[in-house]
C-alpha cells in the first residue's frame, strides 16, 4: 500500500511540475525571411553584448525599443550571439574556431561565413509586449531560433590556454583607468546636445554607458573607450579589438578589480603605418596596455564556456 502511495505522490508531483513551469518566453508575431542581396545591414536594438567595436550614436538607447524587433541583413551568428548574450571570446569561438583547446562550434559556413566567404543574410522582424526588457527579448529570439531554424545547441566548458588580464602593481591602476562615477546618470543627451563622445577625467568615452566602442579621434590609430563597463567586458573584447592574428588566445580577467569602470586606450598598429605588421601590433597594444591602464597579459590556462551548434537548418516559412 505504501508503495502504491508513494508512486501516486511522484505521479502527482510530475504533473504539478508540468502544470507551473513556465513556458519560453516568445514573440507575438515574427517573421523571418532571406535578405535580398544588397540590401543594408540595420537593427534597431542593440545585438552585441556590449562590445560595439564600431563608432556608436548618442541617441542608441540600448533598449528593447517598445518591444519592437526589425533587423535586416544579419548573419545568424549575430542572431545567435544575441539570443545567447555571447562574449567576444564565444563570439569568435563561434564563428571561427580559432582557439587551441575549444570545442569545434559545429555551425555551418551558411550559419558564420568564413575568412573567405560570406554568411547568408536574414531579415527578422518580430513584435512583443511594450514593456520587454532586452534580456527578455533575447529569450523570446532563442525560442524564434529553435522554432524557424531548428537550432539545437549546448555549452561546453573547457581548460584552454588564455592570456590572463591583470595589474602590473597590485591595487593600482592606469591614467586612463578609473572607477565609473556614481555622478554619471548615462543618460542619452538630447538631440540639441549630442556628440559622438563624452568627454571624461581618461578622455573621450562612448557617448552611451555599458559599451566598450570606437572613439572618432584626428589622430592616427586605435581609438576605444569603455563607459560605465566591467573588466570581464574589457577582457572578452580585446582579441577582436586587435585581431585574432595578435592575440590568438580568450582573455581572462583577473584584475580582481570589481565594479564599473571608465577607460581610454589608444595604440598604433604600426609606427610606419603598415597596418599588416602583426609584430608591431602586438608590442604596440601591450605596451599601450600597460602604459595607459597598468595591464598586462600573462600566458595561463583557465576554464571558458563555449557554444557548440548540435543542429540547424534554413528557415520554415512564415
Amino acid at each position: 500500500m505504501s508503495r502504491i502511495f508513494a508512486i501516486f505522490c511522484l505521479l502527482a508531483a510530475s504533473f504539478v511540475f508540468a502544470q507551473s513551469a513556465p513556458a519560453p518566453l516568445a514573440f507575438d508575431v515574427a517573421s523571418v525571411r532571406p535578405s535580398k542581396a544588397g540590401a543594408a545591414q540595420h537593427s534597431n536594438v542593440p545585438l552585441d553584448a556590449g562590445n560595439v567595436y564600431a563608432p556608436i550614436s548618442p541617441d542608441d538607447a540600448r533598449s528593447a525599443a517598445g518591444g519592437l524587433f526589425v533587423a535586416t541583413h544579419q548573419a545568424l551568428w549575430r542572431y545567435i550571439s544575441f539570443a545567447y548574450k555571447l562574449s567576444g571570446t564565444q563570439e569568435l569561438s563561434l564563428r571561427f574556431n580559432v582557439f587551441s583547446g575549444a570545442p569545434k562550434s559545429g555551425a555551418p559556413l551558411w550559419v558564420t561565413g568564413s575568412f573567405e566567404g560570406s554568411p547568408e543574410y536574414f531579415d527578422i522582424s518580430a513584435r512583443a509586449p511594450a514593456d520587454t526588457s532586452i534580456d527578455q527579448m533575447r529569450l523570446m529570439m532563442q525560442t524564434l531560433l529553435a522554432e524557424r531554424f531548428q537550432l539545437v545547441i549546448h555549452s561546453v566548458t573547457a581548460d584552454a590556454p588564455v592570456f590572463a588580464l591583470v595589474l602590473v602593481k597590485p591595487g593600482v591602476g592606469g591614467p586612463h583607468l578609473k572607477a565609473h562615477p556614481s555622478s554619471d546618470a548615462c543618460g542619452v543627451a538630447a538631440p540639441e546636445q549630442s556628440s559622438p563622445t563624452a568627454p571624461s577625467s581618461v578622455g573621450d568615452l562612448p557617448p552611451v554607458c555599458g559599451v566598450i566602442a570606437h572613439v572618432p579621434s584626428s589622430l592616427l590609430g586605435q581609438h576605444y573607450g569603455g563607459r560605465g563597463v566591467p573588466l570581464s567586458l574589457f577582457a572578452t573584447s580585446v582579441p577582436t579589438m586587435t585581431g585574432l592574428a595578435a592575440m590568438p588566445r580568450p582573455v581572462v580577467d583577473q584584475t580582481g578589480l570589481s565594479g564599473l569602470y571608465d577607460f581610454t586606450l589608444t595604440w598604433m598598429h604600426d609606427p610606419n603605418g603598415q597596418d599588416g605588421a602583426v609584430a608591431d601590433n602586438t608590442g604596440n597594444f601591450r605596451d599601450a596596455l600597460r602604459t595607459q591602464l597598468g595591464l598586462e597579459l600573462k600566458s595561463s590556462r583557465a576554464p571558458i564556456s563555449f557554444l557548440v551548434v548540435d543542429h540547424v537548418e534554413r528557415p520554415s516559412g512564415n
